[in-house]
């Protein structure tokens, strides 16, 4: 392959990510917004008497401000127990715990009576964009709430010191819950003439300005206190972005580097580059751009209130993709995938057999090791009709897939993709432990030579230290979140799960750059590895370099080269050959 072929198609790599920042920084162009703001319908009955509105975290030494318009369409006939209040976490979890709605708002820090004005037919009021069509040729009652409290909130009555006195709270991050709510539907049994309820809400969070404070353009000046309207929770999220968009690159970066220099080996003859870099160079990519679209998120929230539904999605999805890529590659590496044929055991292959603890007894793998041990090569199977190996690996990504979507239901403002506290979270931690047993037994199989192989003893110690880490990998995000769940107070979880699971994913990043980028004198698995090696020198065995000398001979129709009815060992793309063994 020509350099000029080499570089356009490692420039072609490179301008993905550039281009696809670039969009969407597009999307969030605009001014600066004064508030949260939530909007959404409601409707209350005897089975569910209350409903929440807004969550929302608050500073230390602030207070929050809260202004909400609810409107009915239609009279809401009894009124007079229908109420805005607002709780905090302090006692947000007793909340929960009480069955009935009278027993709830005896927690409540202040509850304010909603009042609703007629202003005509046909909607009215600052809570049109909450209802759309739905007030057309309908009365309209409009109810305009506001309130502020401070932080810390007044002491709990029913907590007193030992003179008698109320005990007073401590000063730090709370969440503050505003929920709606009419506990006389628990007794009066009407649900039929309960109109729904549209609701508008904002919600900000200030402190008083001290001398020579300045206004750094993204607070909101109300006489002399200084607005804020991005949670208090994503305080410092947005310095681990930026470190996760600048590491996430210089590994992309080095990555390129390694796969140009292996391309450019070849001279005029056709480069190389192995698929398990450029595997690892989408999940660097994956990472950054999550953390790029979680910052522009961010940067739309401070602009309109409520931030970018796509942008936020986008993130969770390019995490889930990095995160699904990882794990792919750590169980094809530990299941000898790129270590030569003698050493990893047999691949697969013809014949037939009966299933011994996972591996025919002609010694080929059954279909689901297979698809583990070479998911490039599975997902060609896939292309070609044949789904037995290729739909493991496609199922992995799937699953990461689907529990990232799941996630955004339970919380629309920020990614919560890891977060132990929501059933997506916890089947996520299900999902990596899994993954974990399989990746042990895949490590175990290529060390025991269960498969036929012959592992040196210089590689069996490697792949000991390998299995550690990959272990690692698997348990330390379950481990970081059951302890943010058990240890950490509830204000700070989020930012230590955010700082937690970045520290894992760089890990195993760096840990896989360097697997695949460094000398033959880093390791044993260097020194044996096809990555980064010319076909047929280093990193084969000689059956095998007979064998791809003699592939070249014959080519599919994706243009992938393999050896009849075996998986393909080459991929071209233009003059570049792409290694998939």
């Amino acid at each position: 392959m020509t350099k000029t072929s080499s570089s356009s198609f490692l420039r072609l790599l490179s301008a993905g990510p550039v281009v696809v920042v670039l969009l969407l920084l597009l999307g969030c162009m605009g001014g600066l917004a004064h508030a949260k703001v939530q909007s959404g319908r409601v409707h209350l009955s005897g089975a569910r008497t209350e409903s929440t509105l807004v969550k929302f975290a608050v500073p230390a030494s602030s207070r929050v401000e809260f202004e909400v318009n609810v409107t009915s369409i239609g009279m809401y006939v009894n009124e007079r127990e229908l109420r805005v209040r607002a709780y905090v976490d302090d006692d947000w979890p007793i909340v929960r715990r009480e069955a009935l709605c009278r027993e709830k708002v005896r927690h409540a820090l202040r509850s304010v009576p909603v009042v609703f004005d007629y202003v005509g037919g046909g909607g009215g009021g600052r809570g049109d964009a909450a209802i759309g069509d739905n007030a057309r040729g309908g009365e309209t009652y409009v109810a305009r709430i506001r309130t502020e409290i401070d932080n810390p909130p007044p002491p709990r009555p029913n907590y007193r010191e030992k003179g008698g006195r109320p005990s007073p709270r401590n000063d730090r991050p709370r969440y503050y819950y505003f929920v709606i709510d009419d506990c006389s539907l628990e007794e009066a049994y009407g649900d039929d003439k309960v109109p729904d309820v549209f609701y508008s809400a904002m919600v900000r969070h200030g402190r008083r300005r001290r001398g020579g404070d300045e206004d750094d353009g993204g607070s909101n000046i109300d006489g002399d206190i200084a607005y804020e309207h991005l949670p208090a929770d994503e305080d410092g999220i947005r310095a681990l972005l930026f470190l996760t968009i600048a590491f996430s690159g210089t590994l992309f970066v080095v990555l390129l580097s390694s796969a140009a220099r292996t391309t450019a080996m070849a001279g005029g003859g056709g480069g190389e580059v192995h698929v398990a870099i450029l595997v690892v160079m989408a999940a660097c990519a994956t990472n950054g751009l999550s953390a790029s679209c979680e910052l522009l998120h961010m940067e739309a929230y401070r602009r309109n209130g409520y931030g970018n539904y796509s942008l936020d999605a986008l993130s969770s999805h390019f995490e889930a993709m990095s995160d699904s890529m990882v794990s792919l590659v750590l169980l094809s590496i530990g299941g000898g995938w790129t270590l030569p044929s003698d050493v990893a055991g047999v691949t697969g292959g013809g014949g037939s057999g009966i299933l011994v603890g996972g591996t025919k007894n002609d010694g080929t793998d059954n279909e689901f090791m297979r698809g583990i041990r070479n998911p490039a090569g599975s997902f060609l199977d896939l292309i070609h009709g044949d789904w037995r190996g290729g739909i493991v690996p496609l199922s992995i990504v799937l699953a990461h897939a689907v529990l990232a979507q799941w996630g955004r239901t339970f919380d629309d403002d920020f990614d919560t993709y890891h977060a132990l506290e929501h059933p997506p979270g916890k089947a996520l931690m299900v999902l990596r432990f899994a993954l974990g047993l399989v990746f042990v037994a895949g490590v175990g199989a290529v060390r025991s030579g269960k498969r036929g192989g012959r592992c040196p003893p210089s590689l069996m110690s490697f792949l000991t230290k390998f299995g550690l880490v990959g272990l690692s990998y698997y348990a330390s995000l379950p481990g970081i979140s059951m302890f943010v769940g058990s240890a950490l107070p509830y204000h700070r979880r989020h930012q230590a799960l955010h700082w937690g699971a970045a520290l894992v994913q760089a890990c195993s990043l760096a840990s896989l750059t360097w697997l695949f980028v460094g000398g033959s004198d880093a390791s044993a698995y260097h020194r044996l590895s096809r990555v980064g090696k010319r076909r047929g020198v280093d990193g084969a065995d000689m059956a095998e370099a007979i064998s791809m000398s003699q592939q070249q001979q014959t080519h599919n129709m994706m243009g992938s080269v393999g050896s009849g009815g075996g998986r393909p060992k080459m991929w071209r793309l233009g003059k570049t050959k792409i290694r998939l063994d």
